[in-house]
C-alpha cells in the first residue's frame, strides 16, 4: 500500500513537473517571438539576458538591460530590468514589477522615471484575455525631463470591467508636485503640492479590451465622470458629468465644473507659458462675468455643454471641441 502511495506521488510530482516545464517552453518561445516580430518591423527590441523560474507554482520571468524602441512613434523605453510574474496553473492573473529607475524616449525628449514599489497586477478571461480587472500603485513615483521634475505620491490606479465593454476607473494621487520652474514663475505664492487628487468614472467603449486591442484599439461610445476633483492650496476644481461619444469621437452631454479661486489657476496656466495670453485674458473676462452672476467673484458654478462637436460655457460658446478618439 505504500509502495503504491510512493509510486502514485511520484507519477503526479512528474506530471506536474512536466506541466511546468511545458509552461516554461510555451512562455519562452512567445516571448521571444513578440522581441523577434517587433525588430521584424524595424523596431529596436534587446535584452540582455531572460531568465524564467518560480518552479513549481509559478513563471517568474525577469528581463535584464531592456531597450525598446518604435523607429515609427519614436517612443522608446530602456530599464535594467523588468520582471512578470505568472501562476502556472493560471495564466490568467499577472503582476508586473519595474526597477526604481528607468528612462523614457519621447520624440520631445528623455523621461527619467525613479519610483518607489511600482507595480501593477492584471486580471483577464477568456481565450482573447479580455481585461476584468487592474491595479496600477507606485509610494513614489518622480518624471524628470531636463531640469523640470513632477513627482506624485501615494498613486494608485484601478479599472474594473462592468456589464459588456464598460469599465469603472477609480485614481487617486495624495501629493503632487509641479515642477519648481512652474512654481517660481508663480511667484511662490502657491503651495508646492496638491494634497488631494482624485477620479471616479465609467467609461463604455465599442469593445472590451483584450491582449489584442493594440491592433484593433476599442473606442470610448460613453464618459460617465461620477467625480474628479483636485486640491491645491487654496484652489479646488471639481468636475461631474455625463457625455455620449460618437463614431467619430464627437462629445454630446454636460459637464458640471465648480472651480474655487479660480483666478489664481488662471495665473498658473499664465506661468506654464502653454496657453496665449490673449485666449487667457478673454477667459478671464468671460469667468469673471460668470462668477458674479453665481454670487462669489472667486467660485465659479457653471456647467460645460458639448454639442455636435461644439462647446459651451453657459451660454457663451467656446469652439470646437477635441475629438476622443484613442490613437
Amino acid at each position: 500500500m505504500m509502495k503504491r502511495l510512493a509510486f502514485v506521488i511520484l507519477l503526479a510530482g512528474l506530471a506536474w513537473s512536466g506541466h511546468w516545464l511545458w509552461g516554461w517552453y510555451s512562455l519562452s518561445t512567445a516571448y521571444e517571438g513578440w522581441f523577434a516580430e517587433r525588430r521584424a518591423k524595424g523596431w529596436q527590441a534587446d535584452y540582455a539576458d531572460m531568465a524564467i523560474r518560480g518552479f513549481p507554482n509559478r513563471h517568474d520571468t525577469t528581463w535584464t538591460e531592456l531597450r525598446l524602441t518604435d523607429p515609427e512613434s519614436g517612443i522608446g523605453w530602456r530599464a535594467p530590468f523588468f520582471q512578470l510574474f505568472l501562476l502556472s496553473y493560471n495564466r490568467h492573473h499577472a503582476i508586473a514589477a519595474w526597477p526604481d529607475r528607468q528612462l523614457i524616449l519621447t520624440p520631445e525628449g528623455e523621461i527619467e522615471v525613479t519610483s518607489d514599489s511600482l507595480q501593477a497586477s492584471v486580471i483577464t478571461s477568456g481565450a482573447e484575455h479580455a481585461l476584468e480587472r487592474a491595479n496600477f500603485a507606485a509610494d513614489v513615483l518622480n518624471l524628470t525631463r531636463g531640469e523640470s521634475t513632477t513627482a506624485l505620491a501615494r498613486l494608485r490606479a484601478g479599472v474594473q470591467r462592468g456589464e459588456g465593454a464598460a469599465y469603472d476607473l477609480a485614481l487617486s494621487v495624495e501629493g503632487l508636485a509641479l515642477p519648481a520652474a512652474l512654481l517660481r514663475a508663480t511667484g511662490g505664492a502657491l503651495p508646492e503640492t496638491f494634497h488631494e487628487a482624485r477620479l471616479q468614472a465609467q467609461v463604455t467603449f465599442d469593445a472590451p479590451w483584450t491582449l489584442g486591442a493594440a491592433k484593433t484599439r476599442p473606442q470610448p461610445r460613453s464618459l460617465d465622470l461620477t467625480r474628479a476633483e483636485l486640491a491645491w492650496g487654496p484652489m479646488a476644481l471639481r468636475l461631474a458629468g455625463d457625455l455620449a461619444i460618437d463614431a467619430a469621437g464627437r462629445a454630446t452631454g454636460e459637464v458640471h465644473l465648480q472651480a474655487r479661486n479660480w483666478q489664481e489657476m488662471l495665473a498658473v496656466a499664465r506661468a506654464s507659458g502653454r496657453v496665449s495670453a490673449l485666449a487667457l485674458d478673454g477667459l478671464e473676462a468671460t469667468l469673471g462675468l460668470m462668477a458674479q452672476f453665481s454670487g462669489s467673484p472667486t467660485s465659479l458654478d457653471v456647467t460645460l455643454t458639448l454639442d455636435d462637436g461644439q462647446m459651451r460655457l453657459g451660454p457663451l460658446p467656446l469652439g470646437a471641441a477635441p475629438r476622443l478618439v484613442l490613437p
